[in-house]
């Protein structure tokens, strides 16, 4: 960010402060403001302040920290991130001209984009602090203070600045907290506003960039396909049944459906050509005479009473999907079966055009609506399915108990469970009878797999994406969904089996991750499962960062999942198989956050290999997907990254042999380093005896989990055990205290153990892509992290003198830890080589500290037992504002 961009965030952020403080007096509470400046003290007492006082107190504090948010955000619409060595904007675009210009031919270029499947996959993980209301007054700030930066009018500028004070003091009356715990259905809804919002008009302005920049001899293929967890992820989640699935797919196909229409609609106004003066194809023709179309004054007109025909059918396919009258829906024109179908009448449009002469007249319109319908289809969103193995194992026992077989399969072998799975995926019958008494938990697990193939029906089989596995630590795993999946007709037996929905296991802790290629090469050397990859043979496998960083801490789980990817990628490359690897990435360093570009790249050789899905969590979809412009930057980075990891090389270009070179000279120390990172972290997390009751209260943890955040529970289970807690509310109260121990605690330890040099670790970061992102993400926990307010929150211990040692321990890890950082950047500062990132953290940290010093003295008031609602409230505020400073929770 350059110093007049800085300029303008300091200016506008104290714009936006100036009218929140107006806003404040406006509406009241002009005393308030006059006890802010106290609190930004260390020495202040929160009990000098009553408990409204302290509550608006936080609501002001936790306005202001959303607002200097959004005065960078604005900033930062303006500014090109670009390829390294070069002032190129990272786009698809630019990727295609460097490819270009090292030697790679129009072919290899036109063979990767094609195979190029690039999936952002949006999930409703409970790390969104923030109410759709709230995320609808940002969008409005956002946009007025981009308008009035771009103004050069004066008399436009003082309407705007009305607008912006509107906005702010809309923001500031708005309720910031939940009081009741957010739905599914909710969540469905927030994500789906910002794809009408953001997502779709950046998709199609994308779309409509890549075919006028790019230059195809073929078809743009469709390059991104966007994802969706929101409705199918019953992983320990009470509330996402067949119900939530049904009510995900109709909302999806609404949105979409009307994007179509309006779509059409631009389209009838632009295609106004008459058949007297332009001559059109005998398809075209066909397809106009059937239109219903009764206006005289578009007797001559064939692609507009094409266009109405297409409108009709398109009108009779809403009716099928969501079940309610719509007014174009005409007798004569039948539904569409497929999106397909839809796609075959608009590319009649282009035909002709392109057939009689007007293949210039083909705009943005056309071509961008064959591209989304592409894409998104009639569903929009791919909705994966998501499911705890240990359920999948008690669903197929009871079924086998249940049916003909009478089979005791929970005494069964590892190998004899997976002959029994085999013979019954290799075979025509069904386990399900109609006439068993089912648990509760099986008829739930049977409902949403019949809704799964009724979603297939409806809308084809790209609806939904994959059926992912969570916790897989065997082949039968793998194999118990699909024998579920069979029981709805989704997986065909027989001696060649094939699936409508693949499987994707997911492997999470550190020792699932070293287990996963030897479980692959089981799962792969099963004869009979060739036939379920599909042609040409394709496996997905999913990596979750979260929770192999929760099990083995920060160092152990990067290396484990690089190693991981590696290991698996050559499994599938010996049995002759396509690897498809799904990222389970987070906001925070912790749960795989950082930069995608980047760890895109840094990806092993050959893993990408055009095919990744990446998950979006919570808030990071909101500040990555909240407007069209970071969208579309957000989306075209992607693609960039996904294009240049998967191009093709006879031989290894400078830097890929640079990087081969690097691996293999730095494995041997990258394992031991991974090794005594592991023994550090574990001893300390889950051998010390007293870490647990030190985590539990020097962090808000139970408070968060009080919190209306998300609508999944914050434990798998009642225990109270760290293995049991999800990774989310984990990193998310280690943030809320600044110790943010998830994202670098133990690598020092390690370094320290082994007496490795700095100088072999400044050549590690030089020389190796791998470890210069991981020390990248590492160094920004470390500035986000505070160890002073930290020593505050481990105050509040229940043990005094073990949380004292504890703490000890981890502060003098986070120091030197962050003196080696610098050594091996060889600068004075965290953040060298990201300005951006450091500038904005700097920024924040005076707000930051004064949130906090909030926080812990409203916590210890509540633990000493005041329970007045506004105290609470005041405490949850400064849990908002906190996140939003950080930019992250989980």
């Amino acid at each position: 960010m350059t110093d007049t961009m800085i300029d303008h965030v300091k200016q506008n952020t104290a714009m936006l402060e100036g009218f929140l403080n107006e806003a404040v007096a406006d509406f009241g509470r002009a005393g308030v403001l006059t006890k802010i400046d106290s609190l930004r003290t260390e020495a202040f007492d929160v009990n000098d302040l009553s408990e409204s006082e302290a509550a608006h107190a936080a609501r002001i504090l936790t306005c202001l920290s959303t607002l200097t948010v959004l005065s960078e955000d604005v900033a930062n619409l303006k500014r090109v991130e670009t390829f390294p060595g070069t002032q190129e904007a990272i786009t698809l675009a630019h990727a295609v001209k460097i490819a270009r210009d090292k030697g790679h031919t129009q072919q290899e270029i036109e063979d990767t984009l094609n195979g190029i499947l690039a999936s952002p996959v949006f999930t409703a993980h409970p790390t969104e602090m923030r109410r759709a209301s709230v995320v609808e007054r940002e969008y409005d700030i956002t946009q007025f203070l981009s308008s009035f930066e771009n103004s050069t009018r004066s008399s436009e500028k003082v309407a705007l600045e009305e607008d912006l004070y509107r906005a702010v003091a809309l923001l500031f009356n708005t309720r910031l907290n939940r009081p009741e715990r957010i739905t599914v259905a909710d969540e469905i809804q927030n994500s789906l506003g910002a794809v009408r919002r953001a997502i779709l008009p950046a998709l199609t302005e994308l779309y409509g960039n890549w075919d006028r920049e790019i230059p195809l001899e073929g078809e743009l293929p469709k390059v991104l396909k966007l994802g969706s967890w929101i409705g199918g992820d019953r992983d320990g989640h009470p509330h996402v049944d067949d119900g939530t699935m049904n009510y995900a797919f109709h909302q999806q196909a609404k949105l979409v459906l009307e994007f179509y229409f309006k779509q059409l609609d631009k389209l009838d106004m632009e295609l106004t050509l008459s058949e007297e003066l332009a001559p059109v194809s005998d398809a075209l023709l066909e397809l106009a005479r059937k239109s219903s179309e009764t206006n005289v004054h578009r007797v001559d007109e064939p692609y507009r009473r094409a266009i109405t025909y297409i409108k009709a059918r398109l009108a009779a396919t809403s009716q099928n999907i969501l079940k309610l009258p719509h007014p174009l829906a005409t007798p004569l024109a039948g539904a569409y079966e497929t999106a397909d179908n839809f796609i075959a009448d608009l590319t009649l449009i282009r035909d002709s055009l392109v057939a009689n002469g007007g293949k210039r007249l083909i705009g943005r319109t056309l071509k961008t609506t064959i591209q989304i319908a592409r894409s998104c289809g009639f569903h929009l969103l791919s909705l994966d399915m998501r499911q705890n193995s240990a359920i999948h194992e008690r669903v197929i026992a009871e079924l086998f108990a249940q049916s003909s077989e009478l089979l005791d399969y929970s005494s069964l072998s590892e190998n004899e469970r997976v002959s029994a799975l085999v013979a019954e995926l290799t075979n025509d019958r069904l386990l399900r009878w109609p006439f068993a008494k089912y648990s509760d938990e099986t008829r739930r697990e049977l409902k949403i797999v019949d809704a799964a193939a009724e979603v297939i029906r409806t809308f084809g089989p790209d609806a939904i994406g994959s059926y992912v596995i969570s916790m897989a630590k065997s082949v039968s795993d793998i194999l118990e969904p699909l024998v579920l999946m069979k029981q709805a007709g989704l997986v065909y037996g027989g001696p060649s089996p094939h699936t409508m929905i693949h499987v994707a296991p997911l492997f999470e802790t550190i020792e699932d991750l070293e287990a996963a290629p030897d479980i692959m090469k089981r799962w792969l050397s099963l004869p009979a499962m060739r036939s379920l990859l599909g042609r040409p043979a394709i496996q997905e496998v999913m990596l979750g960062y979260s929770d192999s960083n929760k099990d083995g801490g920060y160092t152990a789980s990067r290396w484990s999942l690089h190693k991981a990817s590696s290991a698996v990628k050559a499994v599938c490359e010996q049995k002759g198989v396509a690897l498809r690897l799904f990222h389970g990435r987070g906001g925070s360093v912790g749960r795989g956050g950082g930069p995608s570009f980047a760890a895109i790249l840094a990806q092993p050789e050959g893993t990408v290999g055009g095919q990744i899905r990446v998950t979006e969590q919570g808030e990071m979809i909101a500040r990555k997907f909240g407007n069209k412009v970071t969208a579309g930057k957000t989306l075209d980075s992607f693609a960039a990254a996904v294009f240049l990891a998967s191009l093709p090389s006879s031989e290894k270009t400078a830097d890929e042999q640079r990087e081969a070179e690097a691996e293999a000279k730095y494995t041997p120390l990258m394992e031991k380093l991974c090794q005594a990172s592991f023994e550090a972290y574990r001893g300390l997390v889950y051998d010390d005896p007293h870490f647990l009751s030190f985590f539990r209260t020097a962090t808000p943890v139970a408070e968060l989990t009080d919190l209306k955040i998300g609508s999944r529970p914050a434990s798998r289970t009642a225990s109270g055990k760290i293995e049991d807690l999800r990774a989310i509310p984990w990193v998310f109260s280690w943030s809320q205290s600044r110790m943010v121990l998830p994202g670098f605690y133990g690598f020092n330890a390690a370094v320290k153990k082994l007496g490795v040099d700095d100088q072999t670790l400044i050549d590690m970061c030089n020389e190796w892509d791998f470890f210069e992102v991981f020390l990248a993400n590492m160094e920004m926990a470390l500035a986000k992290s505070d160890m002073d307010i930290a020593a505050l929150y481990a105050e509040m211990a229940a043990e005094p003198e073990e949380a004292k040692r504890i703490f000890g321990i981890i502060r003098t890890e986070h120091e030197e830890m962050t003196a080696l950082a610098k050594r091996i950047r060889k600068s004075g500062t965290l953040l060298s080589t990201h300005e951006q990132l450091r500038g904005s953290i700097e920024r924040s940290h005076g707000l930051l500290q004064t949130l906090n010093r909030m926080q812990v003295k409203l916590l210890k008031k509540r633990r000493d037992g005041n329970k007045h609602k506004l105290v609470k409230l005041a405490m949850q505020l400064t849990v908002n504002g906190i996140a939003s400073a950080l930019r992250n929770t989980g």
